[in-house]
């Protein structure tokens, strides 16, 4: 199986599409602006996946339009009160809401989820660099506690191994009357 194959495999087991989405031709539309009744004109983020068809035409504050691009969530089963449960982990979105009163908002950044609604909100692309180099190195650590688990439990099955040797030659010697 060749490397590509790997991943492709890898990726559909995590539920990662193997190909990046078709680009998405920003949508332009327009809607009434509710304060002022002016009709605003609207284009949409490059890539964005927001069905905006309730504010197209509508009449909506401009602080409640935004963009933005959700990626596949990734799901991973997490002990939750005694049960494993599927929650959404790791999910990235790229946003931008141009009427924020948060100027940093008015520009595209990321939102990262954790853990279902649980989030890493405000992201520049170095704050999004930062969080990923981050969780690369948690990888990585991961990586050795996995070596480290495969050889613990290499060694521990050997003296399990050889206890049960010594105690199934112990109780043939009994067996046997010799002495033990």
């Amino acid at each position: 199986m060749s490397h590509s194959a790997i991943s492709q495999h890898i990726a559909a087991l995590a539920g990662i599409p193997s190909q990046p989405p078709a680009p998405v031709l920003p949508r332009r539309w327009s809607f009434i602006d509710r304060r002022t009744g002016e009709t605003v004109q609207y284009t949409c983020m490059d890539g964005c996946t927001i069905d905006h068809t309730r504010e197209i035409g509508a009449r909506v504050f401009r602080e409640d339009v935004w963009c933005w691009f959700w990626d596949e969530p990734l799901r991973l089963p997490v002990l939750e009160g005694g049960e494993p449960e599927e929650f959404r982990v790791l999910s990235t979105v790229i946003k931008v809401e141009p009427w924020s009163g948060k100027v940093a908002e008015r520009l595209p950044y990321a939102v990262i989820e954790l853990l279902d609604e649980h989030y890493i909100e405000g992201l520049d692309p170095d704050g999004l660099e930062t969080v990923i180099n981050t969780l690369a190195t948690r990888v990585e650590q991961m990586r050795a506690t996995h070596r480290r688990l495969v050889e613990v439990r290499a060694k521990y099955r050997q003296r399990a191994t050889v206890a049960v040797r010594s105690q199934a030659d112990e109780a043939l010697r009994r067996v046997r009357g010799e002495a033990v």
